[in-house]
Parts: C-alpha cells; structure tokens; sequence
C-alpha cells in the first residue's frame, strides 16, 4: 500500500485594485509577489471604488483598517489572501496619532492587506524605483498576512519602515533566511 505525501496547500492572492490606481503597476505588483512567494496563483480582479464607509473627512484620507474590513467582505473565499491597492493616502492609529499616515497596512495572520501609492512617490522616484517601492511593500503587508512579524535582521523585507521612506529603498528587498522559511512552510512548502 503507498501513502501518498499530502499536497500544499493551493493558494490563491487576489489583487483589488481601486479605480485611482495606475493600471501599468498591476503587473509590477504580480511580478513581485511571484518573485517573493514563489509559483503561486494570482488573480488580478476588476478595479472597484473606494469605499466611502472607510473615507476620513478630516484629513481627506482612507482608514486602513475600514479598507481591510471591506476587503473581507469583497474577498472571494477561493481566494486565500486579497491585496488591496489604491493610490489615495491611508492611515491607521499609532500610539498617540490618531491618524497615522501609512504605506500599508495588514493584520497578522489575515486574509486582506492595503497598500497605498501616495507616500511611495516620496523623492520624486524615478519609474523603476517607484516600481520597486510598491513590489517590497506590497510583498512586506502579504508577509504580515502569512503571520511574519517585523524583522529585525538588517536589510529584511519585513524590517518596520518606522514611517521613512529611506526603510523601504535599503536592502535587496527580499526575506531574510529566517523570514523565507517561514514563508515556505506557510505554504506548505519543503526546504
């Protein structure tokens, strides 16, 4: 009798655009997560709206944790994780901010990450460096998501940004060794 070695499990990201997003970036941003994850299925959905509901009229922002609760709700659940993308400015609550502007935002082990554009055109960047700025962000929120908490081994994808724009250009923009292992065992995958 053989016993077969159970499969990985299939995994699925989903990328939600906003209707204000660039569509030029969308294969950008699937680059990136294929060159991060790994073979991995990707589907890139319609571009919708903003939500109004996660709209804040005082600084004419989008509250990240409304976003990731509407992208919950909008998620299809063939899809493992959702990348929401927009290129409004987003913001959370930190410390004693109450409107903390972010370049993204994911809770640990979840299913929804949102990544802003707007503070990534900080500089102004040339193409290929805004390019890389979304890639490493969006790839560092989708490690939130597979449960990776920030690193503090130097030049990780998973280093906290601490707000600077400067975090997010250093380092080779990859996992480090401990961070690549974590990911491949989240899915489900050997070595």
């Amino acid at each position: 009798m053989t016993i077969e070695a159970p499969s990985a499990p299939s995994i699925t990201i989903a990328i939600q655009p906003f209707n204000d997003l660039d569509a030029g970036l969308l294969l950008e941003v699937r680059k990136g997560i294929e060159k991060a994850f790994g073979p991995i299925d990707i589907v890139v959905l319609k571009p919708c709206e903003l939500p109004a509901m996660a709209y804040y009229p005082p600084r004419g922002r989008y509250r990240a944790e409304k976003l990731l609760q509407y992208l919950d709700a909008v998620r299809n659940r063939a899809h493992t994780k959702i990348v929401g993308l927009t290129s409004k400015d987003i913001s959370t609550t930190k410390g004693e901010h109450v409107d903390w502007g972010i370049f993204g935002f994911a809770n640990l082990n979840s299913t929804a990450c949102v990544v802003s554009t707007f503070r990534l055109k900080s500089g102004p960047p040339s193409e290929a460096l805004f390019f890389q700025r979304v890639r490493r962000v969006v790839n560092h929120e989708l490690g939130h998501t597979f449960g990776l908490l920030h690193c503090d081994q130097a030049g990780c994808l998973m280093r906290d940004a601490m707000g600077s724009i400067k975090t997010v250009d250093d380092g080779p923009g990859e996992f480090c060794i401990r961070c690549t292992r974590h990911i491949r065992q989240a899915l489900g995958r050997r070595g």
